[in-house]
Formats: structure tokens, C-alpha cells, sequence
């Protein structure tokens, strides 16, 4: 489950981004690039964030996964939903 290891740090940081940014939420969509040396497919690294951001800001959101050769995990945008 090396998968695990990636994501939870992954939603840890959103969350604490989005607690310093007033009046999201949730997120909708994130869009991360995903090194292929990281040995997670994007399936994996899908299924795993799907279980591990239920009950968090991140539950639900769509998940856009660029698969790139080399040995990073970026977030390149988060989109949310404001309240009103």
C-alpha cells in the first residue's frame, strides 16, 4: 500500500491550505502531476485517495492525474465550492 503514503500526505496539505482560505467548502477538483518512478498508477493512486478523503474536505472531489516520467507528486490546481 505505498499508495497510501503519497495520498495522506496529499490531503493532510489541502486541508491545511483550505483553512486559510475563507468560505470553501469543499473541494471539487484537484489536478496533480504523478512521476511514473513513484511505482502508483494513477488507478491506485485514484482508489486510494477515494477511501482515505472520506469525512474530509477532499471526499468527492475529481481527481485529473497526468502521469509524467521522473519522481514527483505536484499539485498543480484545486478547484472548491464556496459558500454562499
Amino acid at each position: 500500500m505505498h499508495e497510501y503514503h503519497l495520498v495522506k500526505p496529499l490531503i493532510s496539505t489541502i486541508e491545511a491550505k483550505v483553512k486559510t482560505l475563507p468560505g470553501i467548502k469543499k473541494i471539487s477538483r484537484i489536478t496533480i502531476t504523478l512521476g511514473m518512478l513513484k511505482m502508483v498508477t494513477k488507478e491506485h493512486f485514484a482508489e486510494t485517495f477515494k477511501e482515505l478523503s472520506k469525512g474530509t474536505v477532499c471526499e468527492g472531489a475529481a481527481l485529473d492525474i497526468k502521469e509524467v516520467p521522473g519522481d514527483v507528486l505536484v499539485v498543480e490546481n484545486i478547484e472548491g465550492e464556496f459558500e454562499e
